[in-house]
């Protein structure tokens, strides 16, 4: 195997590290149609909290800096695999909003103290690259594909000079085609609406440790929680639960976290937020049907006195807080209830 094949297999290796963390997160928030939320009457786990507890543990720590240094080695100067570290940056981030920077760049002193600099200013580079893109988007989409190629490389050359070539042909496509492969399953077991709960649970299952079993991100499958939001997103498996009674439902979802490993007295714990879940939604949805019934029949400083009051009835001392929720245009019961999440 040559230098650049190499090079190209420990990036797509290790960017698979980042990627189930990075799709996994991804996933979980965009396919629920969730803003973050600053009340507290819906009970709502933070999807970041498992593994954000995962990362404070020492052993933790531990092994995904020897991961990291197994599997980037002496390659860790290439710039394509040190743009790969951006999910695992962003991640980290996420879950410590308040020391993230010092806390990843830690992980970085650990595993390469010799490079921590360097790949922080790579993805310093990465970030103004995403920016350009972002403030550039309207721009690039009425180019034409050789104008916009044009463009985007100059672009890239500026930043990164020779390395442009290395990074763009190589980690960043890589990343991509995992992305796109770890998406399409998720679509295909979205359809998969001739399988039963089990069989679903098995075709995810079997995915998930044949693209990540005895790689990198082998880490991250130690998730159960996370993994297990996941599957409850998938459409199909959706139809399944509503289709049921809430007896029957709630065993399938504790039968499904169990079989994905999560512990039994966790099982139980989470299960006592589920009913809390249903029951804040059976308020809220009732909640909605006499809104709307005050929106009908009342109009301008009636009409949000009535409004005032229902609020209050209902969500004692969170009314403020859903009055400016929906002053601003978002309506919490009018997302998906998704079974075994929110």
């Amino acid at each position: 195997m040559d230098r650049k094949t190499k090079i190209t297999a420990i990036s797509i290796s290790i960017a698979a590290v980042v990627l189930l963390i990075a799709f996994g997160y991804f996933f979980i928030i965009h396919n629920t149609h969730e803003r973050p939320a600053q009340s507290k009457v819906v009970h709502k786990e933070s999807v970041m909290a498992p593994l954000a507890l995962l990362l404070q543990n020492d052993s933790t720590i531990d092994k995904m800096v020897s991961q990291l240094k197994k599997y980037y080695g002496k390659q860790i100067s290439d710039k394509s695999l040190q743009t790969s570290l951006i999910s695992l940056r962003d991640f980290i981030l996420g879950t410590h909003p308040v020391n993230g920077k010092a806390f990843f760049y830690d992980i970085l002193k650990r595993a390469f103290p010799d490079y921590a600099d360097d790949i922080m200013k790579t993805l310093d580079k990465m970030d103004q690259y995403n920016r350009w893109l972002e403030d550039n988007k309207t721009m690039l989409s009425q180019m034409t594909e050789e104008e916009r190629a044009a463009a985007l490389w100059k672009k890239r050359r500026e930043l990164f000079g020779d390395d442009a070539e290395k990074i763009w042909t190589g980690e960043m496509l890589s990343s991509e085609l995992r992305k796109a492969k770890f998406k399409d399953t998720l679509a295909v077991l979205g359809k998969s609406n001739d399988t039963t709960l089990d069989e679903k649970l098995e075709m995810y299952q079997g995915s998930l440790h044949e693209t990540f079993k005895g790689a990198p991100e082998e880490l991250m499958l130690d998730d159960p929680n996370m993994l297990s939001k996941i599957f409850f997103s998938i459409d199909s498996v959706q139809d399944v639960l509503k289709q049921m009674n809430p007896e029957q439902r709630q065993w399938e979802i504790n039968n499904i976290r169990r079989k994905m490993g999560i512990p039994e007295q966790q099982i139980e714990i989470m299960a006592a937020h589920d009913a809390d879940n249903d029951q804040r939604w059976q308020v809220g949805l009732e909640y909605m049907q006499k809104r709307d019934e005050v929106v009908q029949t009342y109009q301008g400083t009636e009409q949000e006195e009535q409004l005032n009051a229902l609020r209050g009835q209902y969500f004692n001392d969170e009314a403020n807080t859903i009055e400016l929720e929906e002053k601003d245009n978002f309506f919490r019961f009018k997302r998906p209830h998704i079974y075994g999440r929110n």
